[in-house]
């Protein structure tokens, strides 16, 4: 079940990658309707005083393999609307529940 929360200031822009969930889902072996897509709108400062910035953080059953892959998806997608785009992943190995059942 991967949840990817994006923080950052333009909710239209997720919502565009969301269309895109097909295409991930093939990418790292899941179904679609076990992907969980979060967004808080947040002002990201950086040194430099850049708020052009994206940051993802993907909490999923671990897929060490797939990780650049992701990476590049979201890199190719979001490159034309933030300078600077994070990325994080997390394990969730045998900690994530579902209405109270161990799903991961």
């Amino acid at each position: 079940m991967p949840v990817f929360t994006f923080k950052g200031d333009n909710l239209d822009k997720v919502k565009e990658y969301h269309k895109k969930i097909g295409e991930l889902a093939l990418l790292v072996n899941a179904k679609v309707e076990n992907f969980v897509f979060i967004y808080e709108h947040i002002n990201l400062i950086t040194n430099d005083n850049n708020i052009n910035v994206l940051y993802v953080s993907v909490e999923w059953l671990g897929r060490p393999l797939k990780q650049e892959v992701v990476a590049s998806h979201l890199q190719e997608f979001f490159e034309k609307f933030y300078k600077k785009i994070y990325l994080k992943f997390t394990e969730i190995n045998n900690f994530m529940y579902l209405n109270g059942k161990l799903i991961g």
